[in-house]
């Protein structure tokens, strides 16, 4: 049991848009501890995977468990209660451009502005100083670290992004890529939808490939770079 609340499971898991089968009979059971990145080609589920794990996509066969919790048959009600422990990250920041950021990092929980866990995320992150910064007038990479932040303020135990580095430049996924790492260390999981090769060589623990309709290979990284020369 104890493995168990802290590992995303899931098995015979089948999922089909319409006519199209996206995952058929997929079974792994991924730690959630350190920097797990999730690949595959586009289209091959790795978001889908994501959405499965916090219930925002339901299986047509199969189940899923998070933390140790049967999530496809959980009511709303508590899968709300399951998201502020795994925050699902899409690829944009989604922050409101006419409030600051700090303004934006306590809209995770109200109640943070005053007990300081919202002030606590962004020092975390190294943002206290564009704290009055509004989201148009910093960075795409201080953007995403605003949203991690937020994240961070529902005192999560894992973090799930979807392709965080997408679409930025080499400073701004830097950026993003050193909170993933400050995240780490404070003993956070984190598990990542990317296709960015470099940055698994210097983040990822381990790696999950999703490869027809199924997972190819989960290890660790240093064993998937060696497979991919």
């Amino acid at each position: 049991m104890v493995q168990a609340l802290k590992t995303l499971a899931l098995r015979g898991i089948v999922k089909r848009f319409g006519a199209a089968t996206i995952l058929e009979g997929l079974t792994v059971e991924i730690p959630l501890t350190g920097i797990t990145f999730i690949v595959g080609k586009s289209g091959s589920g790795k978001s889908v995977l994501c959405r499965l794990a916090v219930g925002l996509l339901k299986p047509d066969e199969g189940e899923v468990f998070l933390f140790g919790e049967r999530v496809d048959t959980l009511p709303e009600r508590k899968l709300q209660q399951l998201r502020a422990r795994a925050p699902y990250l899409v690829q944009g920041p989604a922050l409101l451009d006419w409030l600051t950021l700090f303004d934006n990092v306590a809209l995770a929980d109200p109640k943070s502005r005053e007990d300081g866990r919202a002030e606590k995320a962004m020092t975390r992150l190294g943002l206290m100083e564009f704290a009055l910064r509004k989201p148009p007038e910093v960075g795409p990479g201080l953007r995403k670290r605003a949203a991690i932040a937020r994240a961070l303020v529902l005192e999560p135990q894992v973090l799930l992004l979807d392709e965080p580095t997408t679409g930025l430049d080499r400073e701004a996924a830097g950026q993003v890529n050193e909170a993933l790492c400050v995240v780490r260390e404070q003993g956070l999981g984190v598990a990542l939808v990317s296709h960015d090769y470099e940055a698994l060589g210097k983040l990822a623990d381990r790696v999950v490939q999703v490869k027809d309709r199924q997972v190819g290979f989960i290890g660790p990284a240093k064993e998937f770079l060696l497979r991919s020369a």
